[in-house]
């Protein structure tokens, strides 16, 4: 199986230890009677360009290493992934690429697609308005306008789809786009989050505070939360008790995220180092 990511150029997506989480996932898969079947499961990390046109062609190598794929992350690139892997007859598994597209037969999404989580959740507090701020990189710009197609598809209306970098007076150039579109309650933030250290994340909901945007008039909802189950429960996040501006900002914060019932992230890796199936020097507070 092909992982496939941006890991080396992506400083975030590359603490998820793809090697590491890939070991783990086919060991416990070879353990199990009930998913081995007599196969033996090996992975192997394939790294996914953070400029979209190289993240299409660097694809086509794929074939060669694996016999089915996890990925891509950049949107982007789901068209050509998903016929490229129709042609060659191999499953592609991605949380990334829209389910039931046509000419798509191997596409596998593993969980329910985010944007539909996310219309039922504004749906339900009939938030019709919605902005999209993404920042620079390929990945989250693709990212940030299929959601604003998405959406519009689904009957909201997205007025405002821009981006937004780790200096101020992008942040707040993006925010006062926001402010002047006409009845915006909702601002979806299509970025790496500032708990994992996304900077621009950071940056944005500061200016946010400084303008006066955190008071309850908008809503900021992280996407990239809706894509995995991030640790809310008896948790601290540092970057929140270092600024106190930014944990001011974060009282405007809203944060879908998936339930993990079994236990934390954090909690199920460091069971997983004390039972010695990753290496001990991983930092699970750092993962």
């Amino acid at each position: 199986v092909g992982v496939l990511g941006p890991w080396t150029c992506d400083p975030i997506l590359a603490r998820a230890l793809p090697e590491v989480a890939s070991r783990l996932a086919v060991a416990r898969l070879n353990r199990d009677p009930t998913f081995n079947q007599g196969y033996w499961w090996d992975a192997v990390v394939l790294t996914e360009s953070c400029q979209s046109p190289q993240a299409v062609t660097g694809l086509l190598n794929a074939e060669r290493y694996a016999a089915a794929l996890v990925g891509p992350l950049n949107p982007a690139a789901c068209g050509a992934a998903g016929l490229l892997a129709t042609a060659w007859n191999k499953p592609l598994v991605s949380w990334a690429c829209l389910g039931d597209v046509e000419g798509m037969e191997t596409l596998v999404t593993p969980m329910p697609e985010p944007v539909g989580v996310l219309h039922d959740v504004l749906r339900f507090f009939r938030w019709a308005h919605v902005a999209v701020v993404a920042s620079r990189q390929d990945l989250w710009r693709e990212v940030g306008q299929g959601l604003a197609q998405d959406l519009r598809a689904r009957g909201l209306p997205v007025t405002v789809v821009t981006t937004s970098g780790t200096q101020e007076e992008e942040a707040q150039e993006a925010l006062r786009r926001v402010q002047r579109a006409d009845g915006v309650r909702v601002v979806v933030m299509c970025m790496h989050s500032v708990l994992l250290g996304g900077e621009e994340q950071r940056v944005l909901l500061e200016k946010a505070e400084d303008l006066g945007m955190t008071d309850g008039t908008y809503v900021f909802i992280p996407y990239d939360a809706l894509t995995f189950p991030l640790p809310y429960h008896r948790v601290s996040y540092p970057v929140l008790a270092d600024s106190p501006k930014l944990r001011l900002a974060y009282d405007a914060v809203l944060t879908i995220t998936m339930d993990s019932p079994d236990g934390t992230f954090r909690d199920l890796l460091q069971e997983a180092k004390e039972a010695y199936e990753i290496p001990a020097h991983v930092d699970t507070s750092q993962v």
